[in-house]
């Protein structure tokens, strides 16, 4: 099936020739890497996540100095506790009656 051109965008990158020389490698010995591009693509790829994952996590780390987060947190807890507390022991008197 031919890839829909549309949906691609070439570019010319540049790399160190040592980096070069191993990914080419790589793809030469690895018969899980079709291609020098396939290979570059997920490389980009998997860097693209793990820095969104990097800033998700920065911004939870925020919320955890955040004194506004954290009344806003505490309030809707104390809001929740009775029905928690009712969800529990409901639970507990399942597990006894079995």
């Amino acid at each position: 099936m031919a890839a829909d051109p549309k949906k691609y965008q070439s570019t010319t990158i540049r790399m160190p020739r040592y980096l070069y020389e191993k990914a080419r490698r790589i793809v030469e010995t690895r018969a899980d890497v079709g291609s020098l591009n396939e290979l570059v693509v997920k490389a980009v790829k998997e860097k693209i996540e793990s820095l969104t994952e990097e800033e998700i996590d920065a911004a939870f780390a925020g919320m955890a100095n955040d004194p506004d987060y954290q009344r806003d947190a505490i309030t809707m807890a104390q809001e929740f506790a009775q029905s928690d507390w009712s969800a529990f022991q409901a639970t507990e008197e399942q597990a006894t009656d079995k």
